[in-house]
């Protein structure tokens, strides 16, 4: 009777515990910290050296690199079998962050960057920070506190070079190095 008590208890934690994100679903994460990061770090360097493009970078960057995320999101997801707790919980914390992304750069003509650019900058590093939780890896964890101070930094230098190279940082810092993370743990 106890072989089957500790047998029906094993089971039952088991399945309490939810799946562990496939390593397709870190593909995918991975993927996506990349394509952003390169969009917003490309838009970044376009908009400081050239400043008086006035937000059109970033107005390119992210209608590019969102008709592309929808593209591969759509694709990868039409095709993926198995889906995990935490790969449903990243998914869509990554949908909700990108869907603010995605309207912040349009209140640079009445907000301006100084005010715009914390924004974003707290909304990766809170996207970044979750994910890194969900996903129990420090490395994103890490690189959303990194934005985090970034965005912290950008309420203190307001002068827009200076914002566009503290942006610069944090995207490396909350996407690029968390993307080749995830695609490293994925390979494993």
């Amino acid at each position: 009777m106890s072989t089957a008590h500790a047998s029906a208890a094993a089971q039952l934690s088991s399945a309490a515990q939810p799946l562990a994100a496939t390593p397709q679903e870190l593909t995918t994460n991975a993927a996506d910290y990349l394509l952003w990061g390169t969009a917003v770090g490309g838009a970044a360097l376009v908009q400081a050296v050239v400043p008086t493009l006035h937000g059109l970078p970033f107005s390119v960057a992210i209608a590019g690199a969102g008709l592309t995320a929808f593209g591969f999101h759509f694709y990868r997801g039409w095709s993926q079998s198995v889906r995990s707790g935490q790969g449903e919980a990243v998914r869509l914390l990554r949908l909700a962050t990108w869907v603010v992304l995605a309207v912040l750069p349009a209140l640079v003509p009445q907000l301006g960057w100084a005010t715009v650019l914390p924004l974003m900058l707290f909304a990766l590093g809170t996207r970044t920070f979750v994910a890194g939780g969900i996903l129990q890896l420090r490395t994103l964890i890490f690189g959303g506190a990194a934005a985090w101070v970034g965005g912290a930094l950008a309420l203190r230098f307001q002068a827009p070079a200076d914002q566009m190279i503290l942006l610069l940082a944090s995207v490396a810092a909350a996407l690029l190095v968390p993307g080749a993370v995830l695609r490293a743990a994925a390979r494993r």
